[in-house]
């Protein structure tokens, strides 16, 4: 069985989408009998990001002005000579989503797609133009023509519905893996401070990650006896400039002692900071399911996160603090952490740490996959415990 899987970007340029790619492909390609394959157009960061997908051959080409569309004409030869027996799509209004329609319509492969929270209704509204016209042109035709869309919870699931899709849908969320071992100190001073305890971000620096409500929120709070016992740590890739408003606003405040940017950081860099944090906070306005949420709950750390992160498990399990990504639902939330003593922060990063255990590790959700894949490529039912069920 030969599996296409098809991005915009195969780099960090994807954001979540290839993170998630890079746990989930290399599980899946230890499977016997299954060839997987990563397709896709290149960038500066492809040739370095690539190897996170090792074992798997990736096709990355270059990309055409605008490069943010991803075009790239020697995509669609590339999939004539692989000949996939399944397609699957991860993102919506780029050339590998048009590429993908094109060769299901020539050869008849049957198509998984995954939006990874694009159809959500913060997304939509981004660009909001642009794509309507790349829904006219292939984009509503591409998921009609799809065998089954992957959602990564019900609630996205239910926005499939509401945007029209009647096919079958399966819930498959995202996952991770379980750290192990000692880590390194995080990139700042590990010495003993007035700040002891770290709020951390790690993520893309964008506007819908709700950082600039959280830096307005944290600066009064930063200056109270409670909020001088924290620091503030953004850390992350910086694609449109955002990162510099976010310095200048915490600049202005005078809090350049309170929140720290230490740029981005991979592999060992990444796992000593959820190491060395108090808690982990993203107050989004739009995610499909946030992989930084469960990579902070498997290092066991208590979460701070919008309804927009599509994990209500993990309130409902007491891994997690809800808040609204306002001014005053970041603020009311920092309070309330500030006021929670040892013990319960420790409860509730050992409450997120059992929930990945359970439910988010590449090790389970690879086999979903995979039985998906074997459903499709077959032309079958879904399993009925992969299957959204609308009642």
């Amino acid at each position: 069985m030969r599996i296409a899987e098809l991005t915009r970007f195969v780099s960090r340029l994807e954001g979540g989408i290839f993170f998630a790619l890079s746990g989930l492909l290399p599980k899946l390609a230890e499977t016997t009998g299954v060839e997987l394959r990563a397709f896709g157009a290149a960038d500066c960061h492809t040739r370095e990001d690539s190897r996170r997908l090792l074992p798997l051959k990736v096709e990355a080409f270059p990309a055409w002005p605008p490069t943010s569309f991803g075009y790239t004409p020697r995509l669609l030869p590339a999939l004539r000579r692989f000949s996939p027996d399944v397609l699957h799509v991860h993102g919506l209004w780029a050339y590998s989503s048009l590429a993908s329609l094109l060769f299901h319509r020539s050869r008849n492969t049957p198509l998984i797609v995954s939006p990874h929270g694009m159809l959500d209704a913060w997304a939509l509204a981004r660009s909001g133009t642009r794509k309507r016209v790349a829904g006219r042109l292939f984009q509503n035709a591409q998921l009609r023509a799809a065998a089954v869309l992957r959602a990564l919870n019900a609630s996205e699931a239910r926005t499939f519905r509401s945007c029209g899709f009647n096919g079958p849908i399966a819930v498959i969320p995202n996952g991770v893996e379980l750290p192990a071992g000692p880590v390194a100190p995080p990139p700042w001073d590990p010495s003993p401070s007035v700040r002891p305890r770290t709020l951390l971000f790690i993520g893309r620096i964008h506007p819908k990650k709700g950082l600039e409500p959280l830096i307005q929120a944290w600066i009064p709070f930063s200056a109270t006896p409670q909020g001088k016992c924290w620091r503030l740590v953004i850390a992350g890739w910086d694609e449109i400039g955002f990162e510099a408003k976010l310095r200048a606003m915490v600049y202005a405040a005078g809090a350049t002692d309170s929140v720290l940017f230490p740029g981005p950081l991979w592999s060992e860099r990444k796992q000593a900071c959820y190491a060395a944090a108090g808690a982990f906070i993203l107050p989004s306005f739009s995610e499909g399911l946030p992989m930084t949420v469960l990579e902070a709950w498997s290092h066991s750390k208590p979460a701070l996160i919008s309804t927009a992160c599509n994990l209500p498990e993990g309130i409902a399990a007491g891994a997690a603090m809800d808040l609204a990504p306002t001014v005053d639902g970041i603020g009311g939330a920092l309070v309330r952490l500030a006021r929670m003593a040892d013990p319960e922060l420790q409860a509730m990063g050992a409450c997120g740490r059992s929930l990945v255990e359970r439910r988010f590790t590449w090790t389970k959700l690879s086999s979903d996959v995979l039985r998906l894949y074997q459903a499709v490529a077959a032309r079958q039912p879904i399993p009925p415990d992969l299957l959204f069920s609308d009642s």
